[in-house]
């Protein structure tokens, strides 16, 4: 008697879903408006973090009509509440917003001339020296809540 042994059939690749700003501002607990929507968007496609005047410019260039920057500034900072985006003040005290960066290791780099954040790579000892860090802060009188790293440079793309 012959016995087969069935083919594990061949899965498909997986595919990232499409960009939605509406399901993501509805899960996020988040009111669904054209001005959500359009800088969420905006901060989806850009290729690096941008400025509150660099959103008012860039919704002014997709919607056809310039938004009101109050709104601007309140989208922003809801979406930063909601975890959508991350805000990061740069060396020139300048906010700057882009979609939340998951880092697995919830560590990032970040370009000091274009500001793009990257995700960094685990490192099996990275907890332990950060662990050391905050026992030593401990020591000083100082209660740490959360520990991530930041790493500052140059990216490939603007050290050419």
């Amino acid at each position: 008697m012959k016995t087969t042994t069935p083919h594990p059939k061949p899965q498909a690749p997986l595919v990232a879903a499409p960009f939605n700003s509406e399901t993501l501002l509805r899960d996020s607990g988040l009111r669904v408006t054209r001005a959500a929507q359009t800088v969420l968007e905006l901060l989806e496609h850009a290729s690096q973090p941008l400025t509150h005047e660099d959103v008012a410019a860039a919704y002014t260039t997709a919607a056809g009509e310039a938004p009101d920057r109050v709104t601007v500034y309140r989208v922003l900072d809801r979406l930063v509440e909601a975890g959508l985006c991350d805000r990061r003040v740069g060396a020139d005290r300048v906010n700057r917003f882009s979609r939340h960066v998951e880092a697995a290791s919830g560590n990032i780099f970040e370009c000091d001339h274009c500001h793009k954040v990257l995700a960094l790579p685990s490192d099996p000892e990275l907890p332990k020296v950060m662990g050391r860090l905050g026992r030593a802060l401990r020591k000083q009188g100082i209660d740490t809540r959360h520990t991530a790293l930041t790493l500052h440079g140059t990216c490939g793309e603007c050290a050419r």
